[in-house]
């Protein structure tokens, strides 16, 4: 047996401590999750973390391996693991230590956009700009807020580029205040020139930009409708992915798929191969394309759903083929919350001042403004509320992982198709580990929560 990625080790005490004596026979955990891998099988425990790999021999001998009963791979026929789940978390959340430091902003420096997508969240939204004064408030209000901590910003909008000045004067401000930063950002993409390429690399201190695509020329031109007439979007943007490459930014490349356009980014991804194959920090992955304000649960039958998993395989292997996969591997700390909204470290940050907690609110929901330190506690908690469980709970791999809230609409219930997707996604994630450990790469403890999935 060979241990890929060790367990950890504050989760599998706790379990270690709840152990009961009994003589039940033993089975797989609920939440173990095996896939092949070209050693032999990999097994992953969701709530311990830990990934090993069995020979062929192992395997057929898996039940008589004490290692796997002291990991918690195997348990008692008899055992409610759900119950131990639960309580594992809990003590965990309370082993950690608690501050009201908020050490991540996202920061509109403009709700408005130089694009008109038909799908944007904000559309009929108010379209702002921050002014100065505002972001001189909001370098006030990070520095008394962070704790002296590291801060991590992620410009959003509208487009960000589309009010670049405040980003220089929140950059500047911050400086001279002595705050450490890094940045990211949500954008289209468009307006990054030379200049604002230079400005990201040595002002903003950006790591990572996410910028979406939606099609081939045709395709995007039409869904992006920029406001401007006199050149052509589609080669723009990607002259400045290559620009931000070459400044050596990671670029994330979303792809918006519906079944509209699922072949049509097969050819994308044909082309992106074409003109990037080689360039070093950039990644592809596509996102299912719904209306927002419709749970994801109710806008398609078992049967349309099925097709769109099949269009979204296909892409999802035409993107591993091309070598655009971002080959993500498992994270090493058990999740306890579900993004920013509540993890309690974490802010939104409107153009007039307002503070939120998700960005997809930029109108309603605040908690709060820069001008005051108070929040408002009941919209605070309203963010924690999370949906009922439902029976198939007791016995899900994904269970210590799932953390679904109310307000959220595509997590406000759980359905067959969202669970099928994380099993691949876990699955895809163990053989990344595997893949790194053979090849005896480091890899980052990436924290989903704050993660480039975003729109």
């Amino acid at each position: 047996m060979q241990i890929i990625s060790n367990a950890d080790e504050t989760i599998l005490k706790i379990l270690n401590s709840l152990r009961q004596n009994t003589t039940a026979a033993n089975r797989l955990s609920h939440y173990c999750v095996q896939t092949p891998a070209e050693e032999g099988t990999l097994l992953f425990n969701t709530l311990t973390r830990e990934l090993v790999l069995l020979s062929a021999e192992e395997y057929a001998n898996l039940y008589n391996l004490e290692y796997l009963k002291e990991h918690w791979f195997l348990v008692p026929q008899d055992l409610n693991e759900k119950e131990f789940a639960d309580l594992a978390k809990w003590f965990y959340a309370n082993k950690l230590k608690k501050t009201k430091d908020i050490t991540t902003y996202t920061i509109f420096p403009t709700t408005d956009c130089n694009a008109r997508c038909f799908y944007c969240f904000e559309l009929g939204r108010s379209r702002i700009p921050m002014t100065e004064e505002t972001a001189h408030k909001v370098v006030e209000y990070i520095t008394n807020h962070c704790g002296g901590q590291p801060v991590k910003i992620s410009w959003f909008g509208g487009e960000p580029l589309y009010n670049a000045g405040v980003i220089d004067t929140i950059c500047d401000g911050l400086r001279v205040n002595g705050v450490e930063y890094n940045s990211s950002m949500v954008s289209n993409g468009y307006l990054f020139d030379a200049e604002l390429v230079e400005k990201a690399v040595n002002k903003w201190n950006m790591k990572w930009i996410q910028i979406t695509l939606d099609g081939t020329e045709e395709v995007y031109n039409r869904v992006k409708a920029f406001i401007y007439k006199d050149q052509n979007p589609y080669q723009v943007v990607l002259n400045n992915i290559e620009r931000l490459l070459d400044a050596s930014i990671t670029v994330h490349i979303r792809l918006n798929m519906d079944m509209h356009n699922a072949d049509n980014l097969l050819e994308l991804i044909d082309e992106l191969t074409a003109r990037f194959s080689g360039k070093k920090g950039l990644s592809v992955y596509a996102h299912h394309l719904f209306d927002g304000e419709i749970p994801m649960a109710q806008v398609h039958t078992d049967e349309e759903w099925l097709k769109r998993d099949a269009a979204m395989y296909r892409i999802e292997q035409k993107i591993a083929e091309g070598g655009f996969d971002r080959r993500r591997g498992i994270t090493k700390r058990i999740r306890l919350n579900h993004c920013m909204a509540d993890s309690g470290k974490a802010v939104t940050i409107l153009p007039d001042g307002n503070i939120g907690l998700c960005e997809q609110f930029s109108e309603t929901e605040f908690v709060g403004h820069i001008d005051r330190d108070d929040f408002d506690q009941n919209v605070v908690a309203s963010w924690k509320e999370r949906i009922p469980e439902i029976p198939e709970c007791a016995e899900c791999f994904f269970y210590p992982e799932c953390i679904k809230i109310k307000k959220c609409s595509n997590e406000s219930e759980c359905y067959s198709q969202f669970r099928r997707g994380k099993l691949r996604e876990t699955q895809r994630r163990m053989v990344n580990q595997y893949t790194y450990w053979k090849n005896n790469v480091e890899t980052e403890d990436v924290d989903d929560a704050e993660s480039a999935d975003r729109l």
